[in-house]
């Protein structure tokens, strides 16, 4: 009973504080989608170093030796807690996010991570020690579901009622209960003296000394194909809502639970039932991902359907794994390699795919591994019941549907890249500039996932036009055409430094917005992705064109807007603009109390705050109004139409001002709009933000 409780907490310890620390991390880095992939990747190391850790005492040290060694380490690894992140350790922008996210993790919550993780298998180890002739395998069912029990309480219960330092409070206390308890275990496995007789196990495993090599090759490429196409649809699943800890939870959940039914007993995992079920959710997978049928579902549907085709792939993968598992003796070399399969398809996602691929193209092709490991592990234990016509039918199916799914892939990325001039992938997207028309106009369109950031007409009388959402009608340009200040100096019929505005601007897309700028004018951008400020210079001339003095600061914008405060003071901008929600996952730390109270810090008294609402799936406004409440603010609607004439898209616009002179002229009343009604007032803070009400 001691074993199995001491691995349970500890299952609940290791999958918990993964969404713990990460949302604390998260707006450090611009709220990427890549930073809980990140994130992930860091995990699985360490779980292959805690695996590793316990594979390698057990196969060196004798039973009391293994008690006083993990003793020792647990007990330096509370010098580690609690496991807040330093406010010290935030990145300036400049470092590489990959990398300062793994060295942030490591130094925070490294240590204490690393004997969660070896628990599983030390315990299990010892379990077989002390009760002899049992098997451990079901202890592995506990251990999961204590996995899934710490991630589903944590959007219910945990991050609802607590702030996030709270949260990683708890978390050290509670691991310091859990270190008792190994201590505990490690008491009882000292007294115990009984050697190892080799037994039977109940489900009829011998227990064979030898591992196959080509065993292990399966374990490894089934568990690395299960973990790319885990992170794969989590990316999918948050690139087109936002980056929050129930979206990450929810496809690792269905990972935990594949785990929890393949390892408890061989008679969940049904070939007869799975392997059908496999062919039809990734039939359904690819008509989804084809651009010309993408968009039949709500993005509702469209979650629940990528969730259950990858709960199918990875039942598939772990229940063939099941298949091949050894007899206990090698117990902890079959979690090592395991462990290890899953750090190798987290290096994949996060390091090798960006440089083969332009597109997140190891999703659908990981599908093609599934189908192809499968048809190796049925032609290696076809099972006493499969009749050899089924299984070598079975096997050509796999293998044919496998070909099948490359030439589709194929075509899907032929016709995803057709007429792209140029695409990047990195750590915060993949961004790419489309060559087009519009009335025959040659036009250049940056994208960032299927979201447009920018258009630009190629001939030289429009080129400096702003378009899409940046029209002069709309609530922005408004905002920058008629602030008292500008538009003082358009009735007066000249411009000069002394009528100059200063406008700060989160987002800085193809770079439209500064070709509002006129001389004197100083357009300040913050952004996070230096893919698209290479884009922005290299295929676009809106900077370079502009009049004005145009200033481009990378990194997160949050954390250089809090930097400049309490280094240089206020920047008293005259407009300040956030157009960072447009875009398939949103930056939710940029629209908090707390974010929206750091734009009026840097706002001059009579400043405009503009915030870009427009969004494919979410309700915005709602936020916007019950933040605005919460501060006392006044705020108003804009929204303007399509034209495709000038290039222009549909937009709304939030704007934020206590400037009556502004708000009451007649060539900004013209274009206000009733607000609109989409839900109750929302109060979005740092520590709790739900996507619910917002859902459209």
């Amino acid at each position: 009973m001691v074993f199995a409780v001491t691995i349970f907490i500890s299952a609940f310890l290791l999958f918990q504080v993964q969404p713990v620390i990460v949302k604390y991390v998260l707006p450090w880095y611009g709220g990427s989608p890549s930073v809980w992939s990140t994130g992930m990747l860091f995990f699985q190391v360490l779980l292959l170093a805690g695996y590793a850790y316990a594979h390698l005492i057990v196969s060196k040290l004798n039973q009391k030796q293994q008690v006083i060694v993990h003793s020792i380490l647990l007990s330096l690894s509370l010098l580690m807690l609690p496991i807040t992140p330093d406010f010290a350790l935030k990145p300036t922008g400049a470092e590489d996010p990959v990398w300062s996210i793994m060295q942030l993790l490591l130094v925070t919550v490294g240590m204490p991570y690393v004997m969660v993780s070896a628990t599983g298998p030390l315990l299990q180890h010892w379990y077989s020690k002390t009760e002899l002739g049992k098997s451990p395998y079901r202890l592995y069912a506990l251990s999961n579901f204590g996995s899934l029990l710490g991630l589903l309480t944590y959007p219910f219960f945990i991050e609802p009622i607590l702030n996030l330092k709270n949260q990683t409070v708890i978390w050290s206390i509670v691991y310091a209960g859990f270190v008792i308890l190994s201590w505990n275990s490690g008491r009882l496995m000292y007294k115990t003296t009984r050697k190892w007789e080799k037994i039977p196990l109940k489900n009829g495993i011998q227990d064979n000394p030898s591992i196959r090599l080509f065993d292990v090759f399966l374990w490894l490429c089934l568990e690395a194909t299960a973990v790319v196409i885990l992170l794969a649809a989590t990316h999918y699943i948050c690139q087109d809502i936002a980056v929050i800890p129930f979206l990450w939870i929810l496809p690792l959940s269905l990972y935990l639970l594949s785990f929890i039914i393949a390892f408890d007993s061989p008679r969940w995992y049904h070939r007869g039932f799975w392997i059908p079920l496999l062919f039809l959710s990734v039939g359904v997978i690819f008509y989804l991902l084809h651009p010309k049928t993408g968009d039949v579902f709500s993005i509702v549907g469209v979650i629940a359907i990528f969730s259950a085709a990858m709960f199918v792939a990875v039942m598939v993968c772990h229940g063939e794994m099941f298949r091949l598992r050894p007899p206990t003796k090698h117990l902890t070399a079959f979690y090592l390699v395991i462990s290890m399969g899953g750090a190798v398809g987290g290096i994949f996602v996060n390091f090798v795919a960006p440089y083969l691929f332009t597109g997140w193209w190891e999703f659908p092709l990981s599908f093609v591994f599934v189908f192809l490991l499968t048809g190796i592990t049925i032609l290696k234990r076809p099972g006493k019941k499969l009749h050899p016509i089924i299984r070598l039918g079975t096997m050509v199916l796999l293998t044919v549907s496998a070909v099948g799914m490359i030439k589709v892939t194929l075509d899907i990325v032929r016709d995803y890249n057709k007429n792209v001039e140029i695409a990047k992938r990195n750590f915060y997207g993949i961004l790419r500039v489309y060559n087009g028309e519009t009335d025959h106009i040659p036009t250049k369109k940056l994208y960032h996932g299927g979201i447009n950031h920018g258009m630009q007409f190629q001939s030289s009388k429009w080129k400096t036009y702003p378009t899409t959402y940046f029209a002069r009608w709309s609530g922005v340009g408004v905002a920058l055409r008629k602030h008292p200040k500008k538009h003082a100096e358009l009735e007066k019929g000249y411009q000069g430094p002394q009528h100059a505005i200063k406008v700060g601007i989160i987002g800085l897309g193809a770079g439209t917005l500064s070709s509002y700028s006129r001389p004197g004018d100083v357009y300040r951008f913050y952004e996070i992705n230096p893919a698209v400020f290479e884009l922005a210079n290299e295929q676009f001339t809106y900077i370079k064109d502009a009049k004005g003095d145009i200033q481009v600061v990378m990194g997160d914008a949050r954390i250089s807007l809090e930097r400049e405060l309490e280094e240089t003071g206020n920047h008293e901008f005259d407009v300040m603009i956030v157009d960072a929600f447009s875009g398939d996952a949103i930056p939710i730390h940029l629209l908090t109390v707390e974010a929206i109270l750091l734009y009026l810090k840097h706002l001059a008294l009579d400043g405009i705050l503009a915030i870009h609402v427009s969004n494919r799936h979410l309700s915005l406004e709602p936020v916007i109004e019950g933040i605005a409440n919460k501060l006392g603010k006044k705020f108003y609607f804009f929204k303007n139409g399509k034209s495709r004439a000038y290039g222009v898209k549909k937009s709304s616009w939030v704007l934020l001002t206590e400037n009556d002179t502004f708000i009451n002229h007649p060539g900004v009343a013209k274009y206000l709009d009733a607000w609109p009604q989409k839900g109750s007032p929302q109060v979005w803070t740092d520590d709790y933000s739900s996507l619910i009400n917002i859902l459209e």
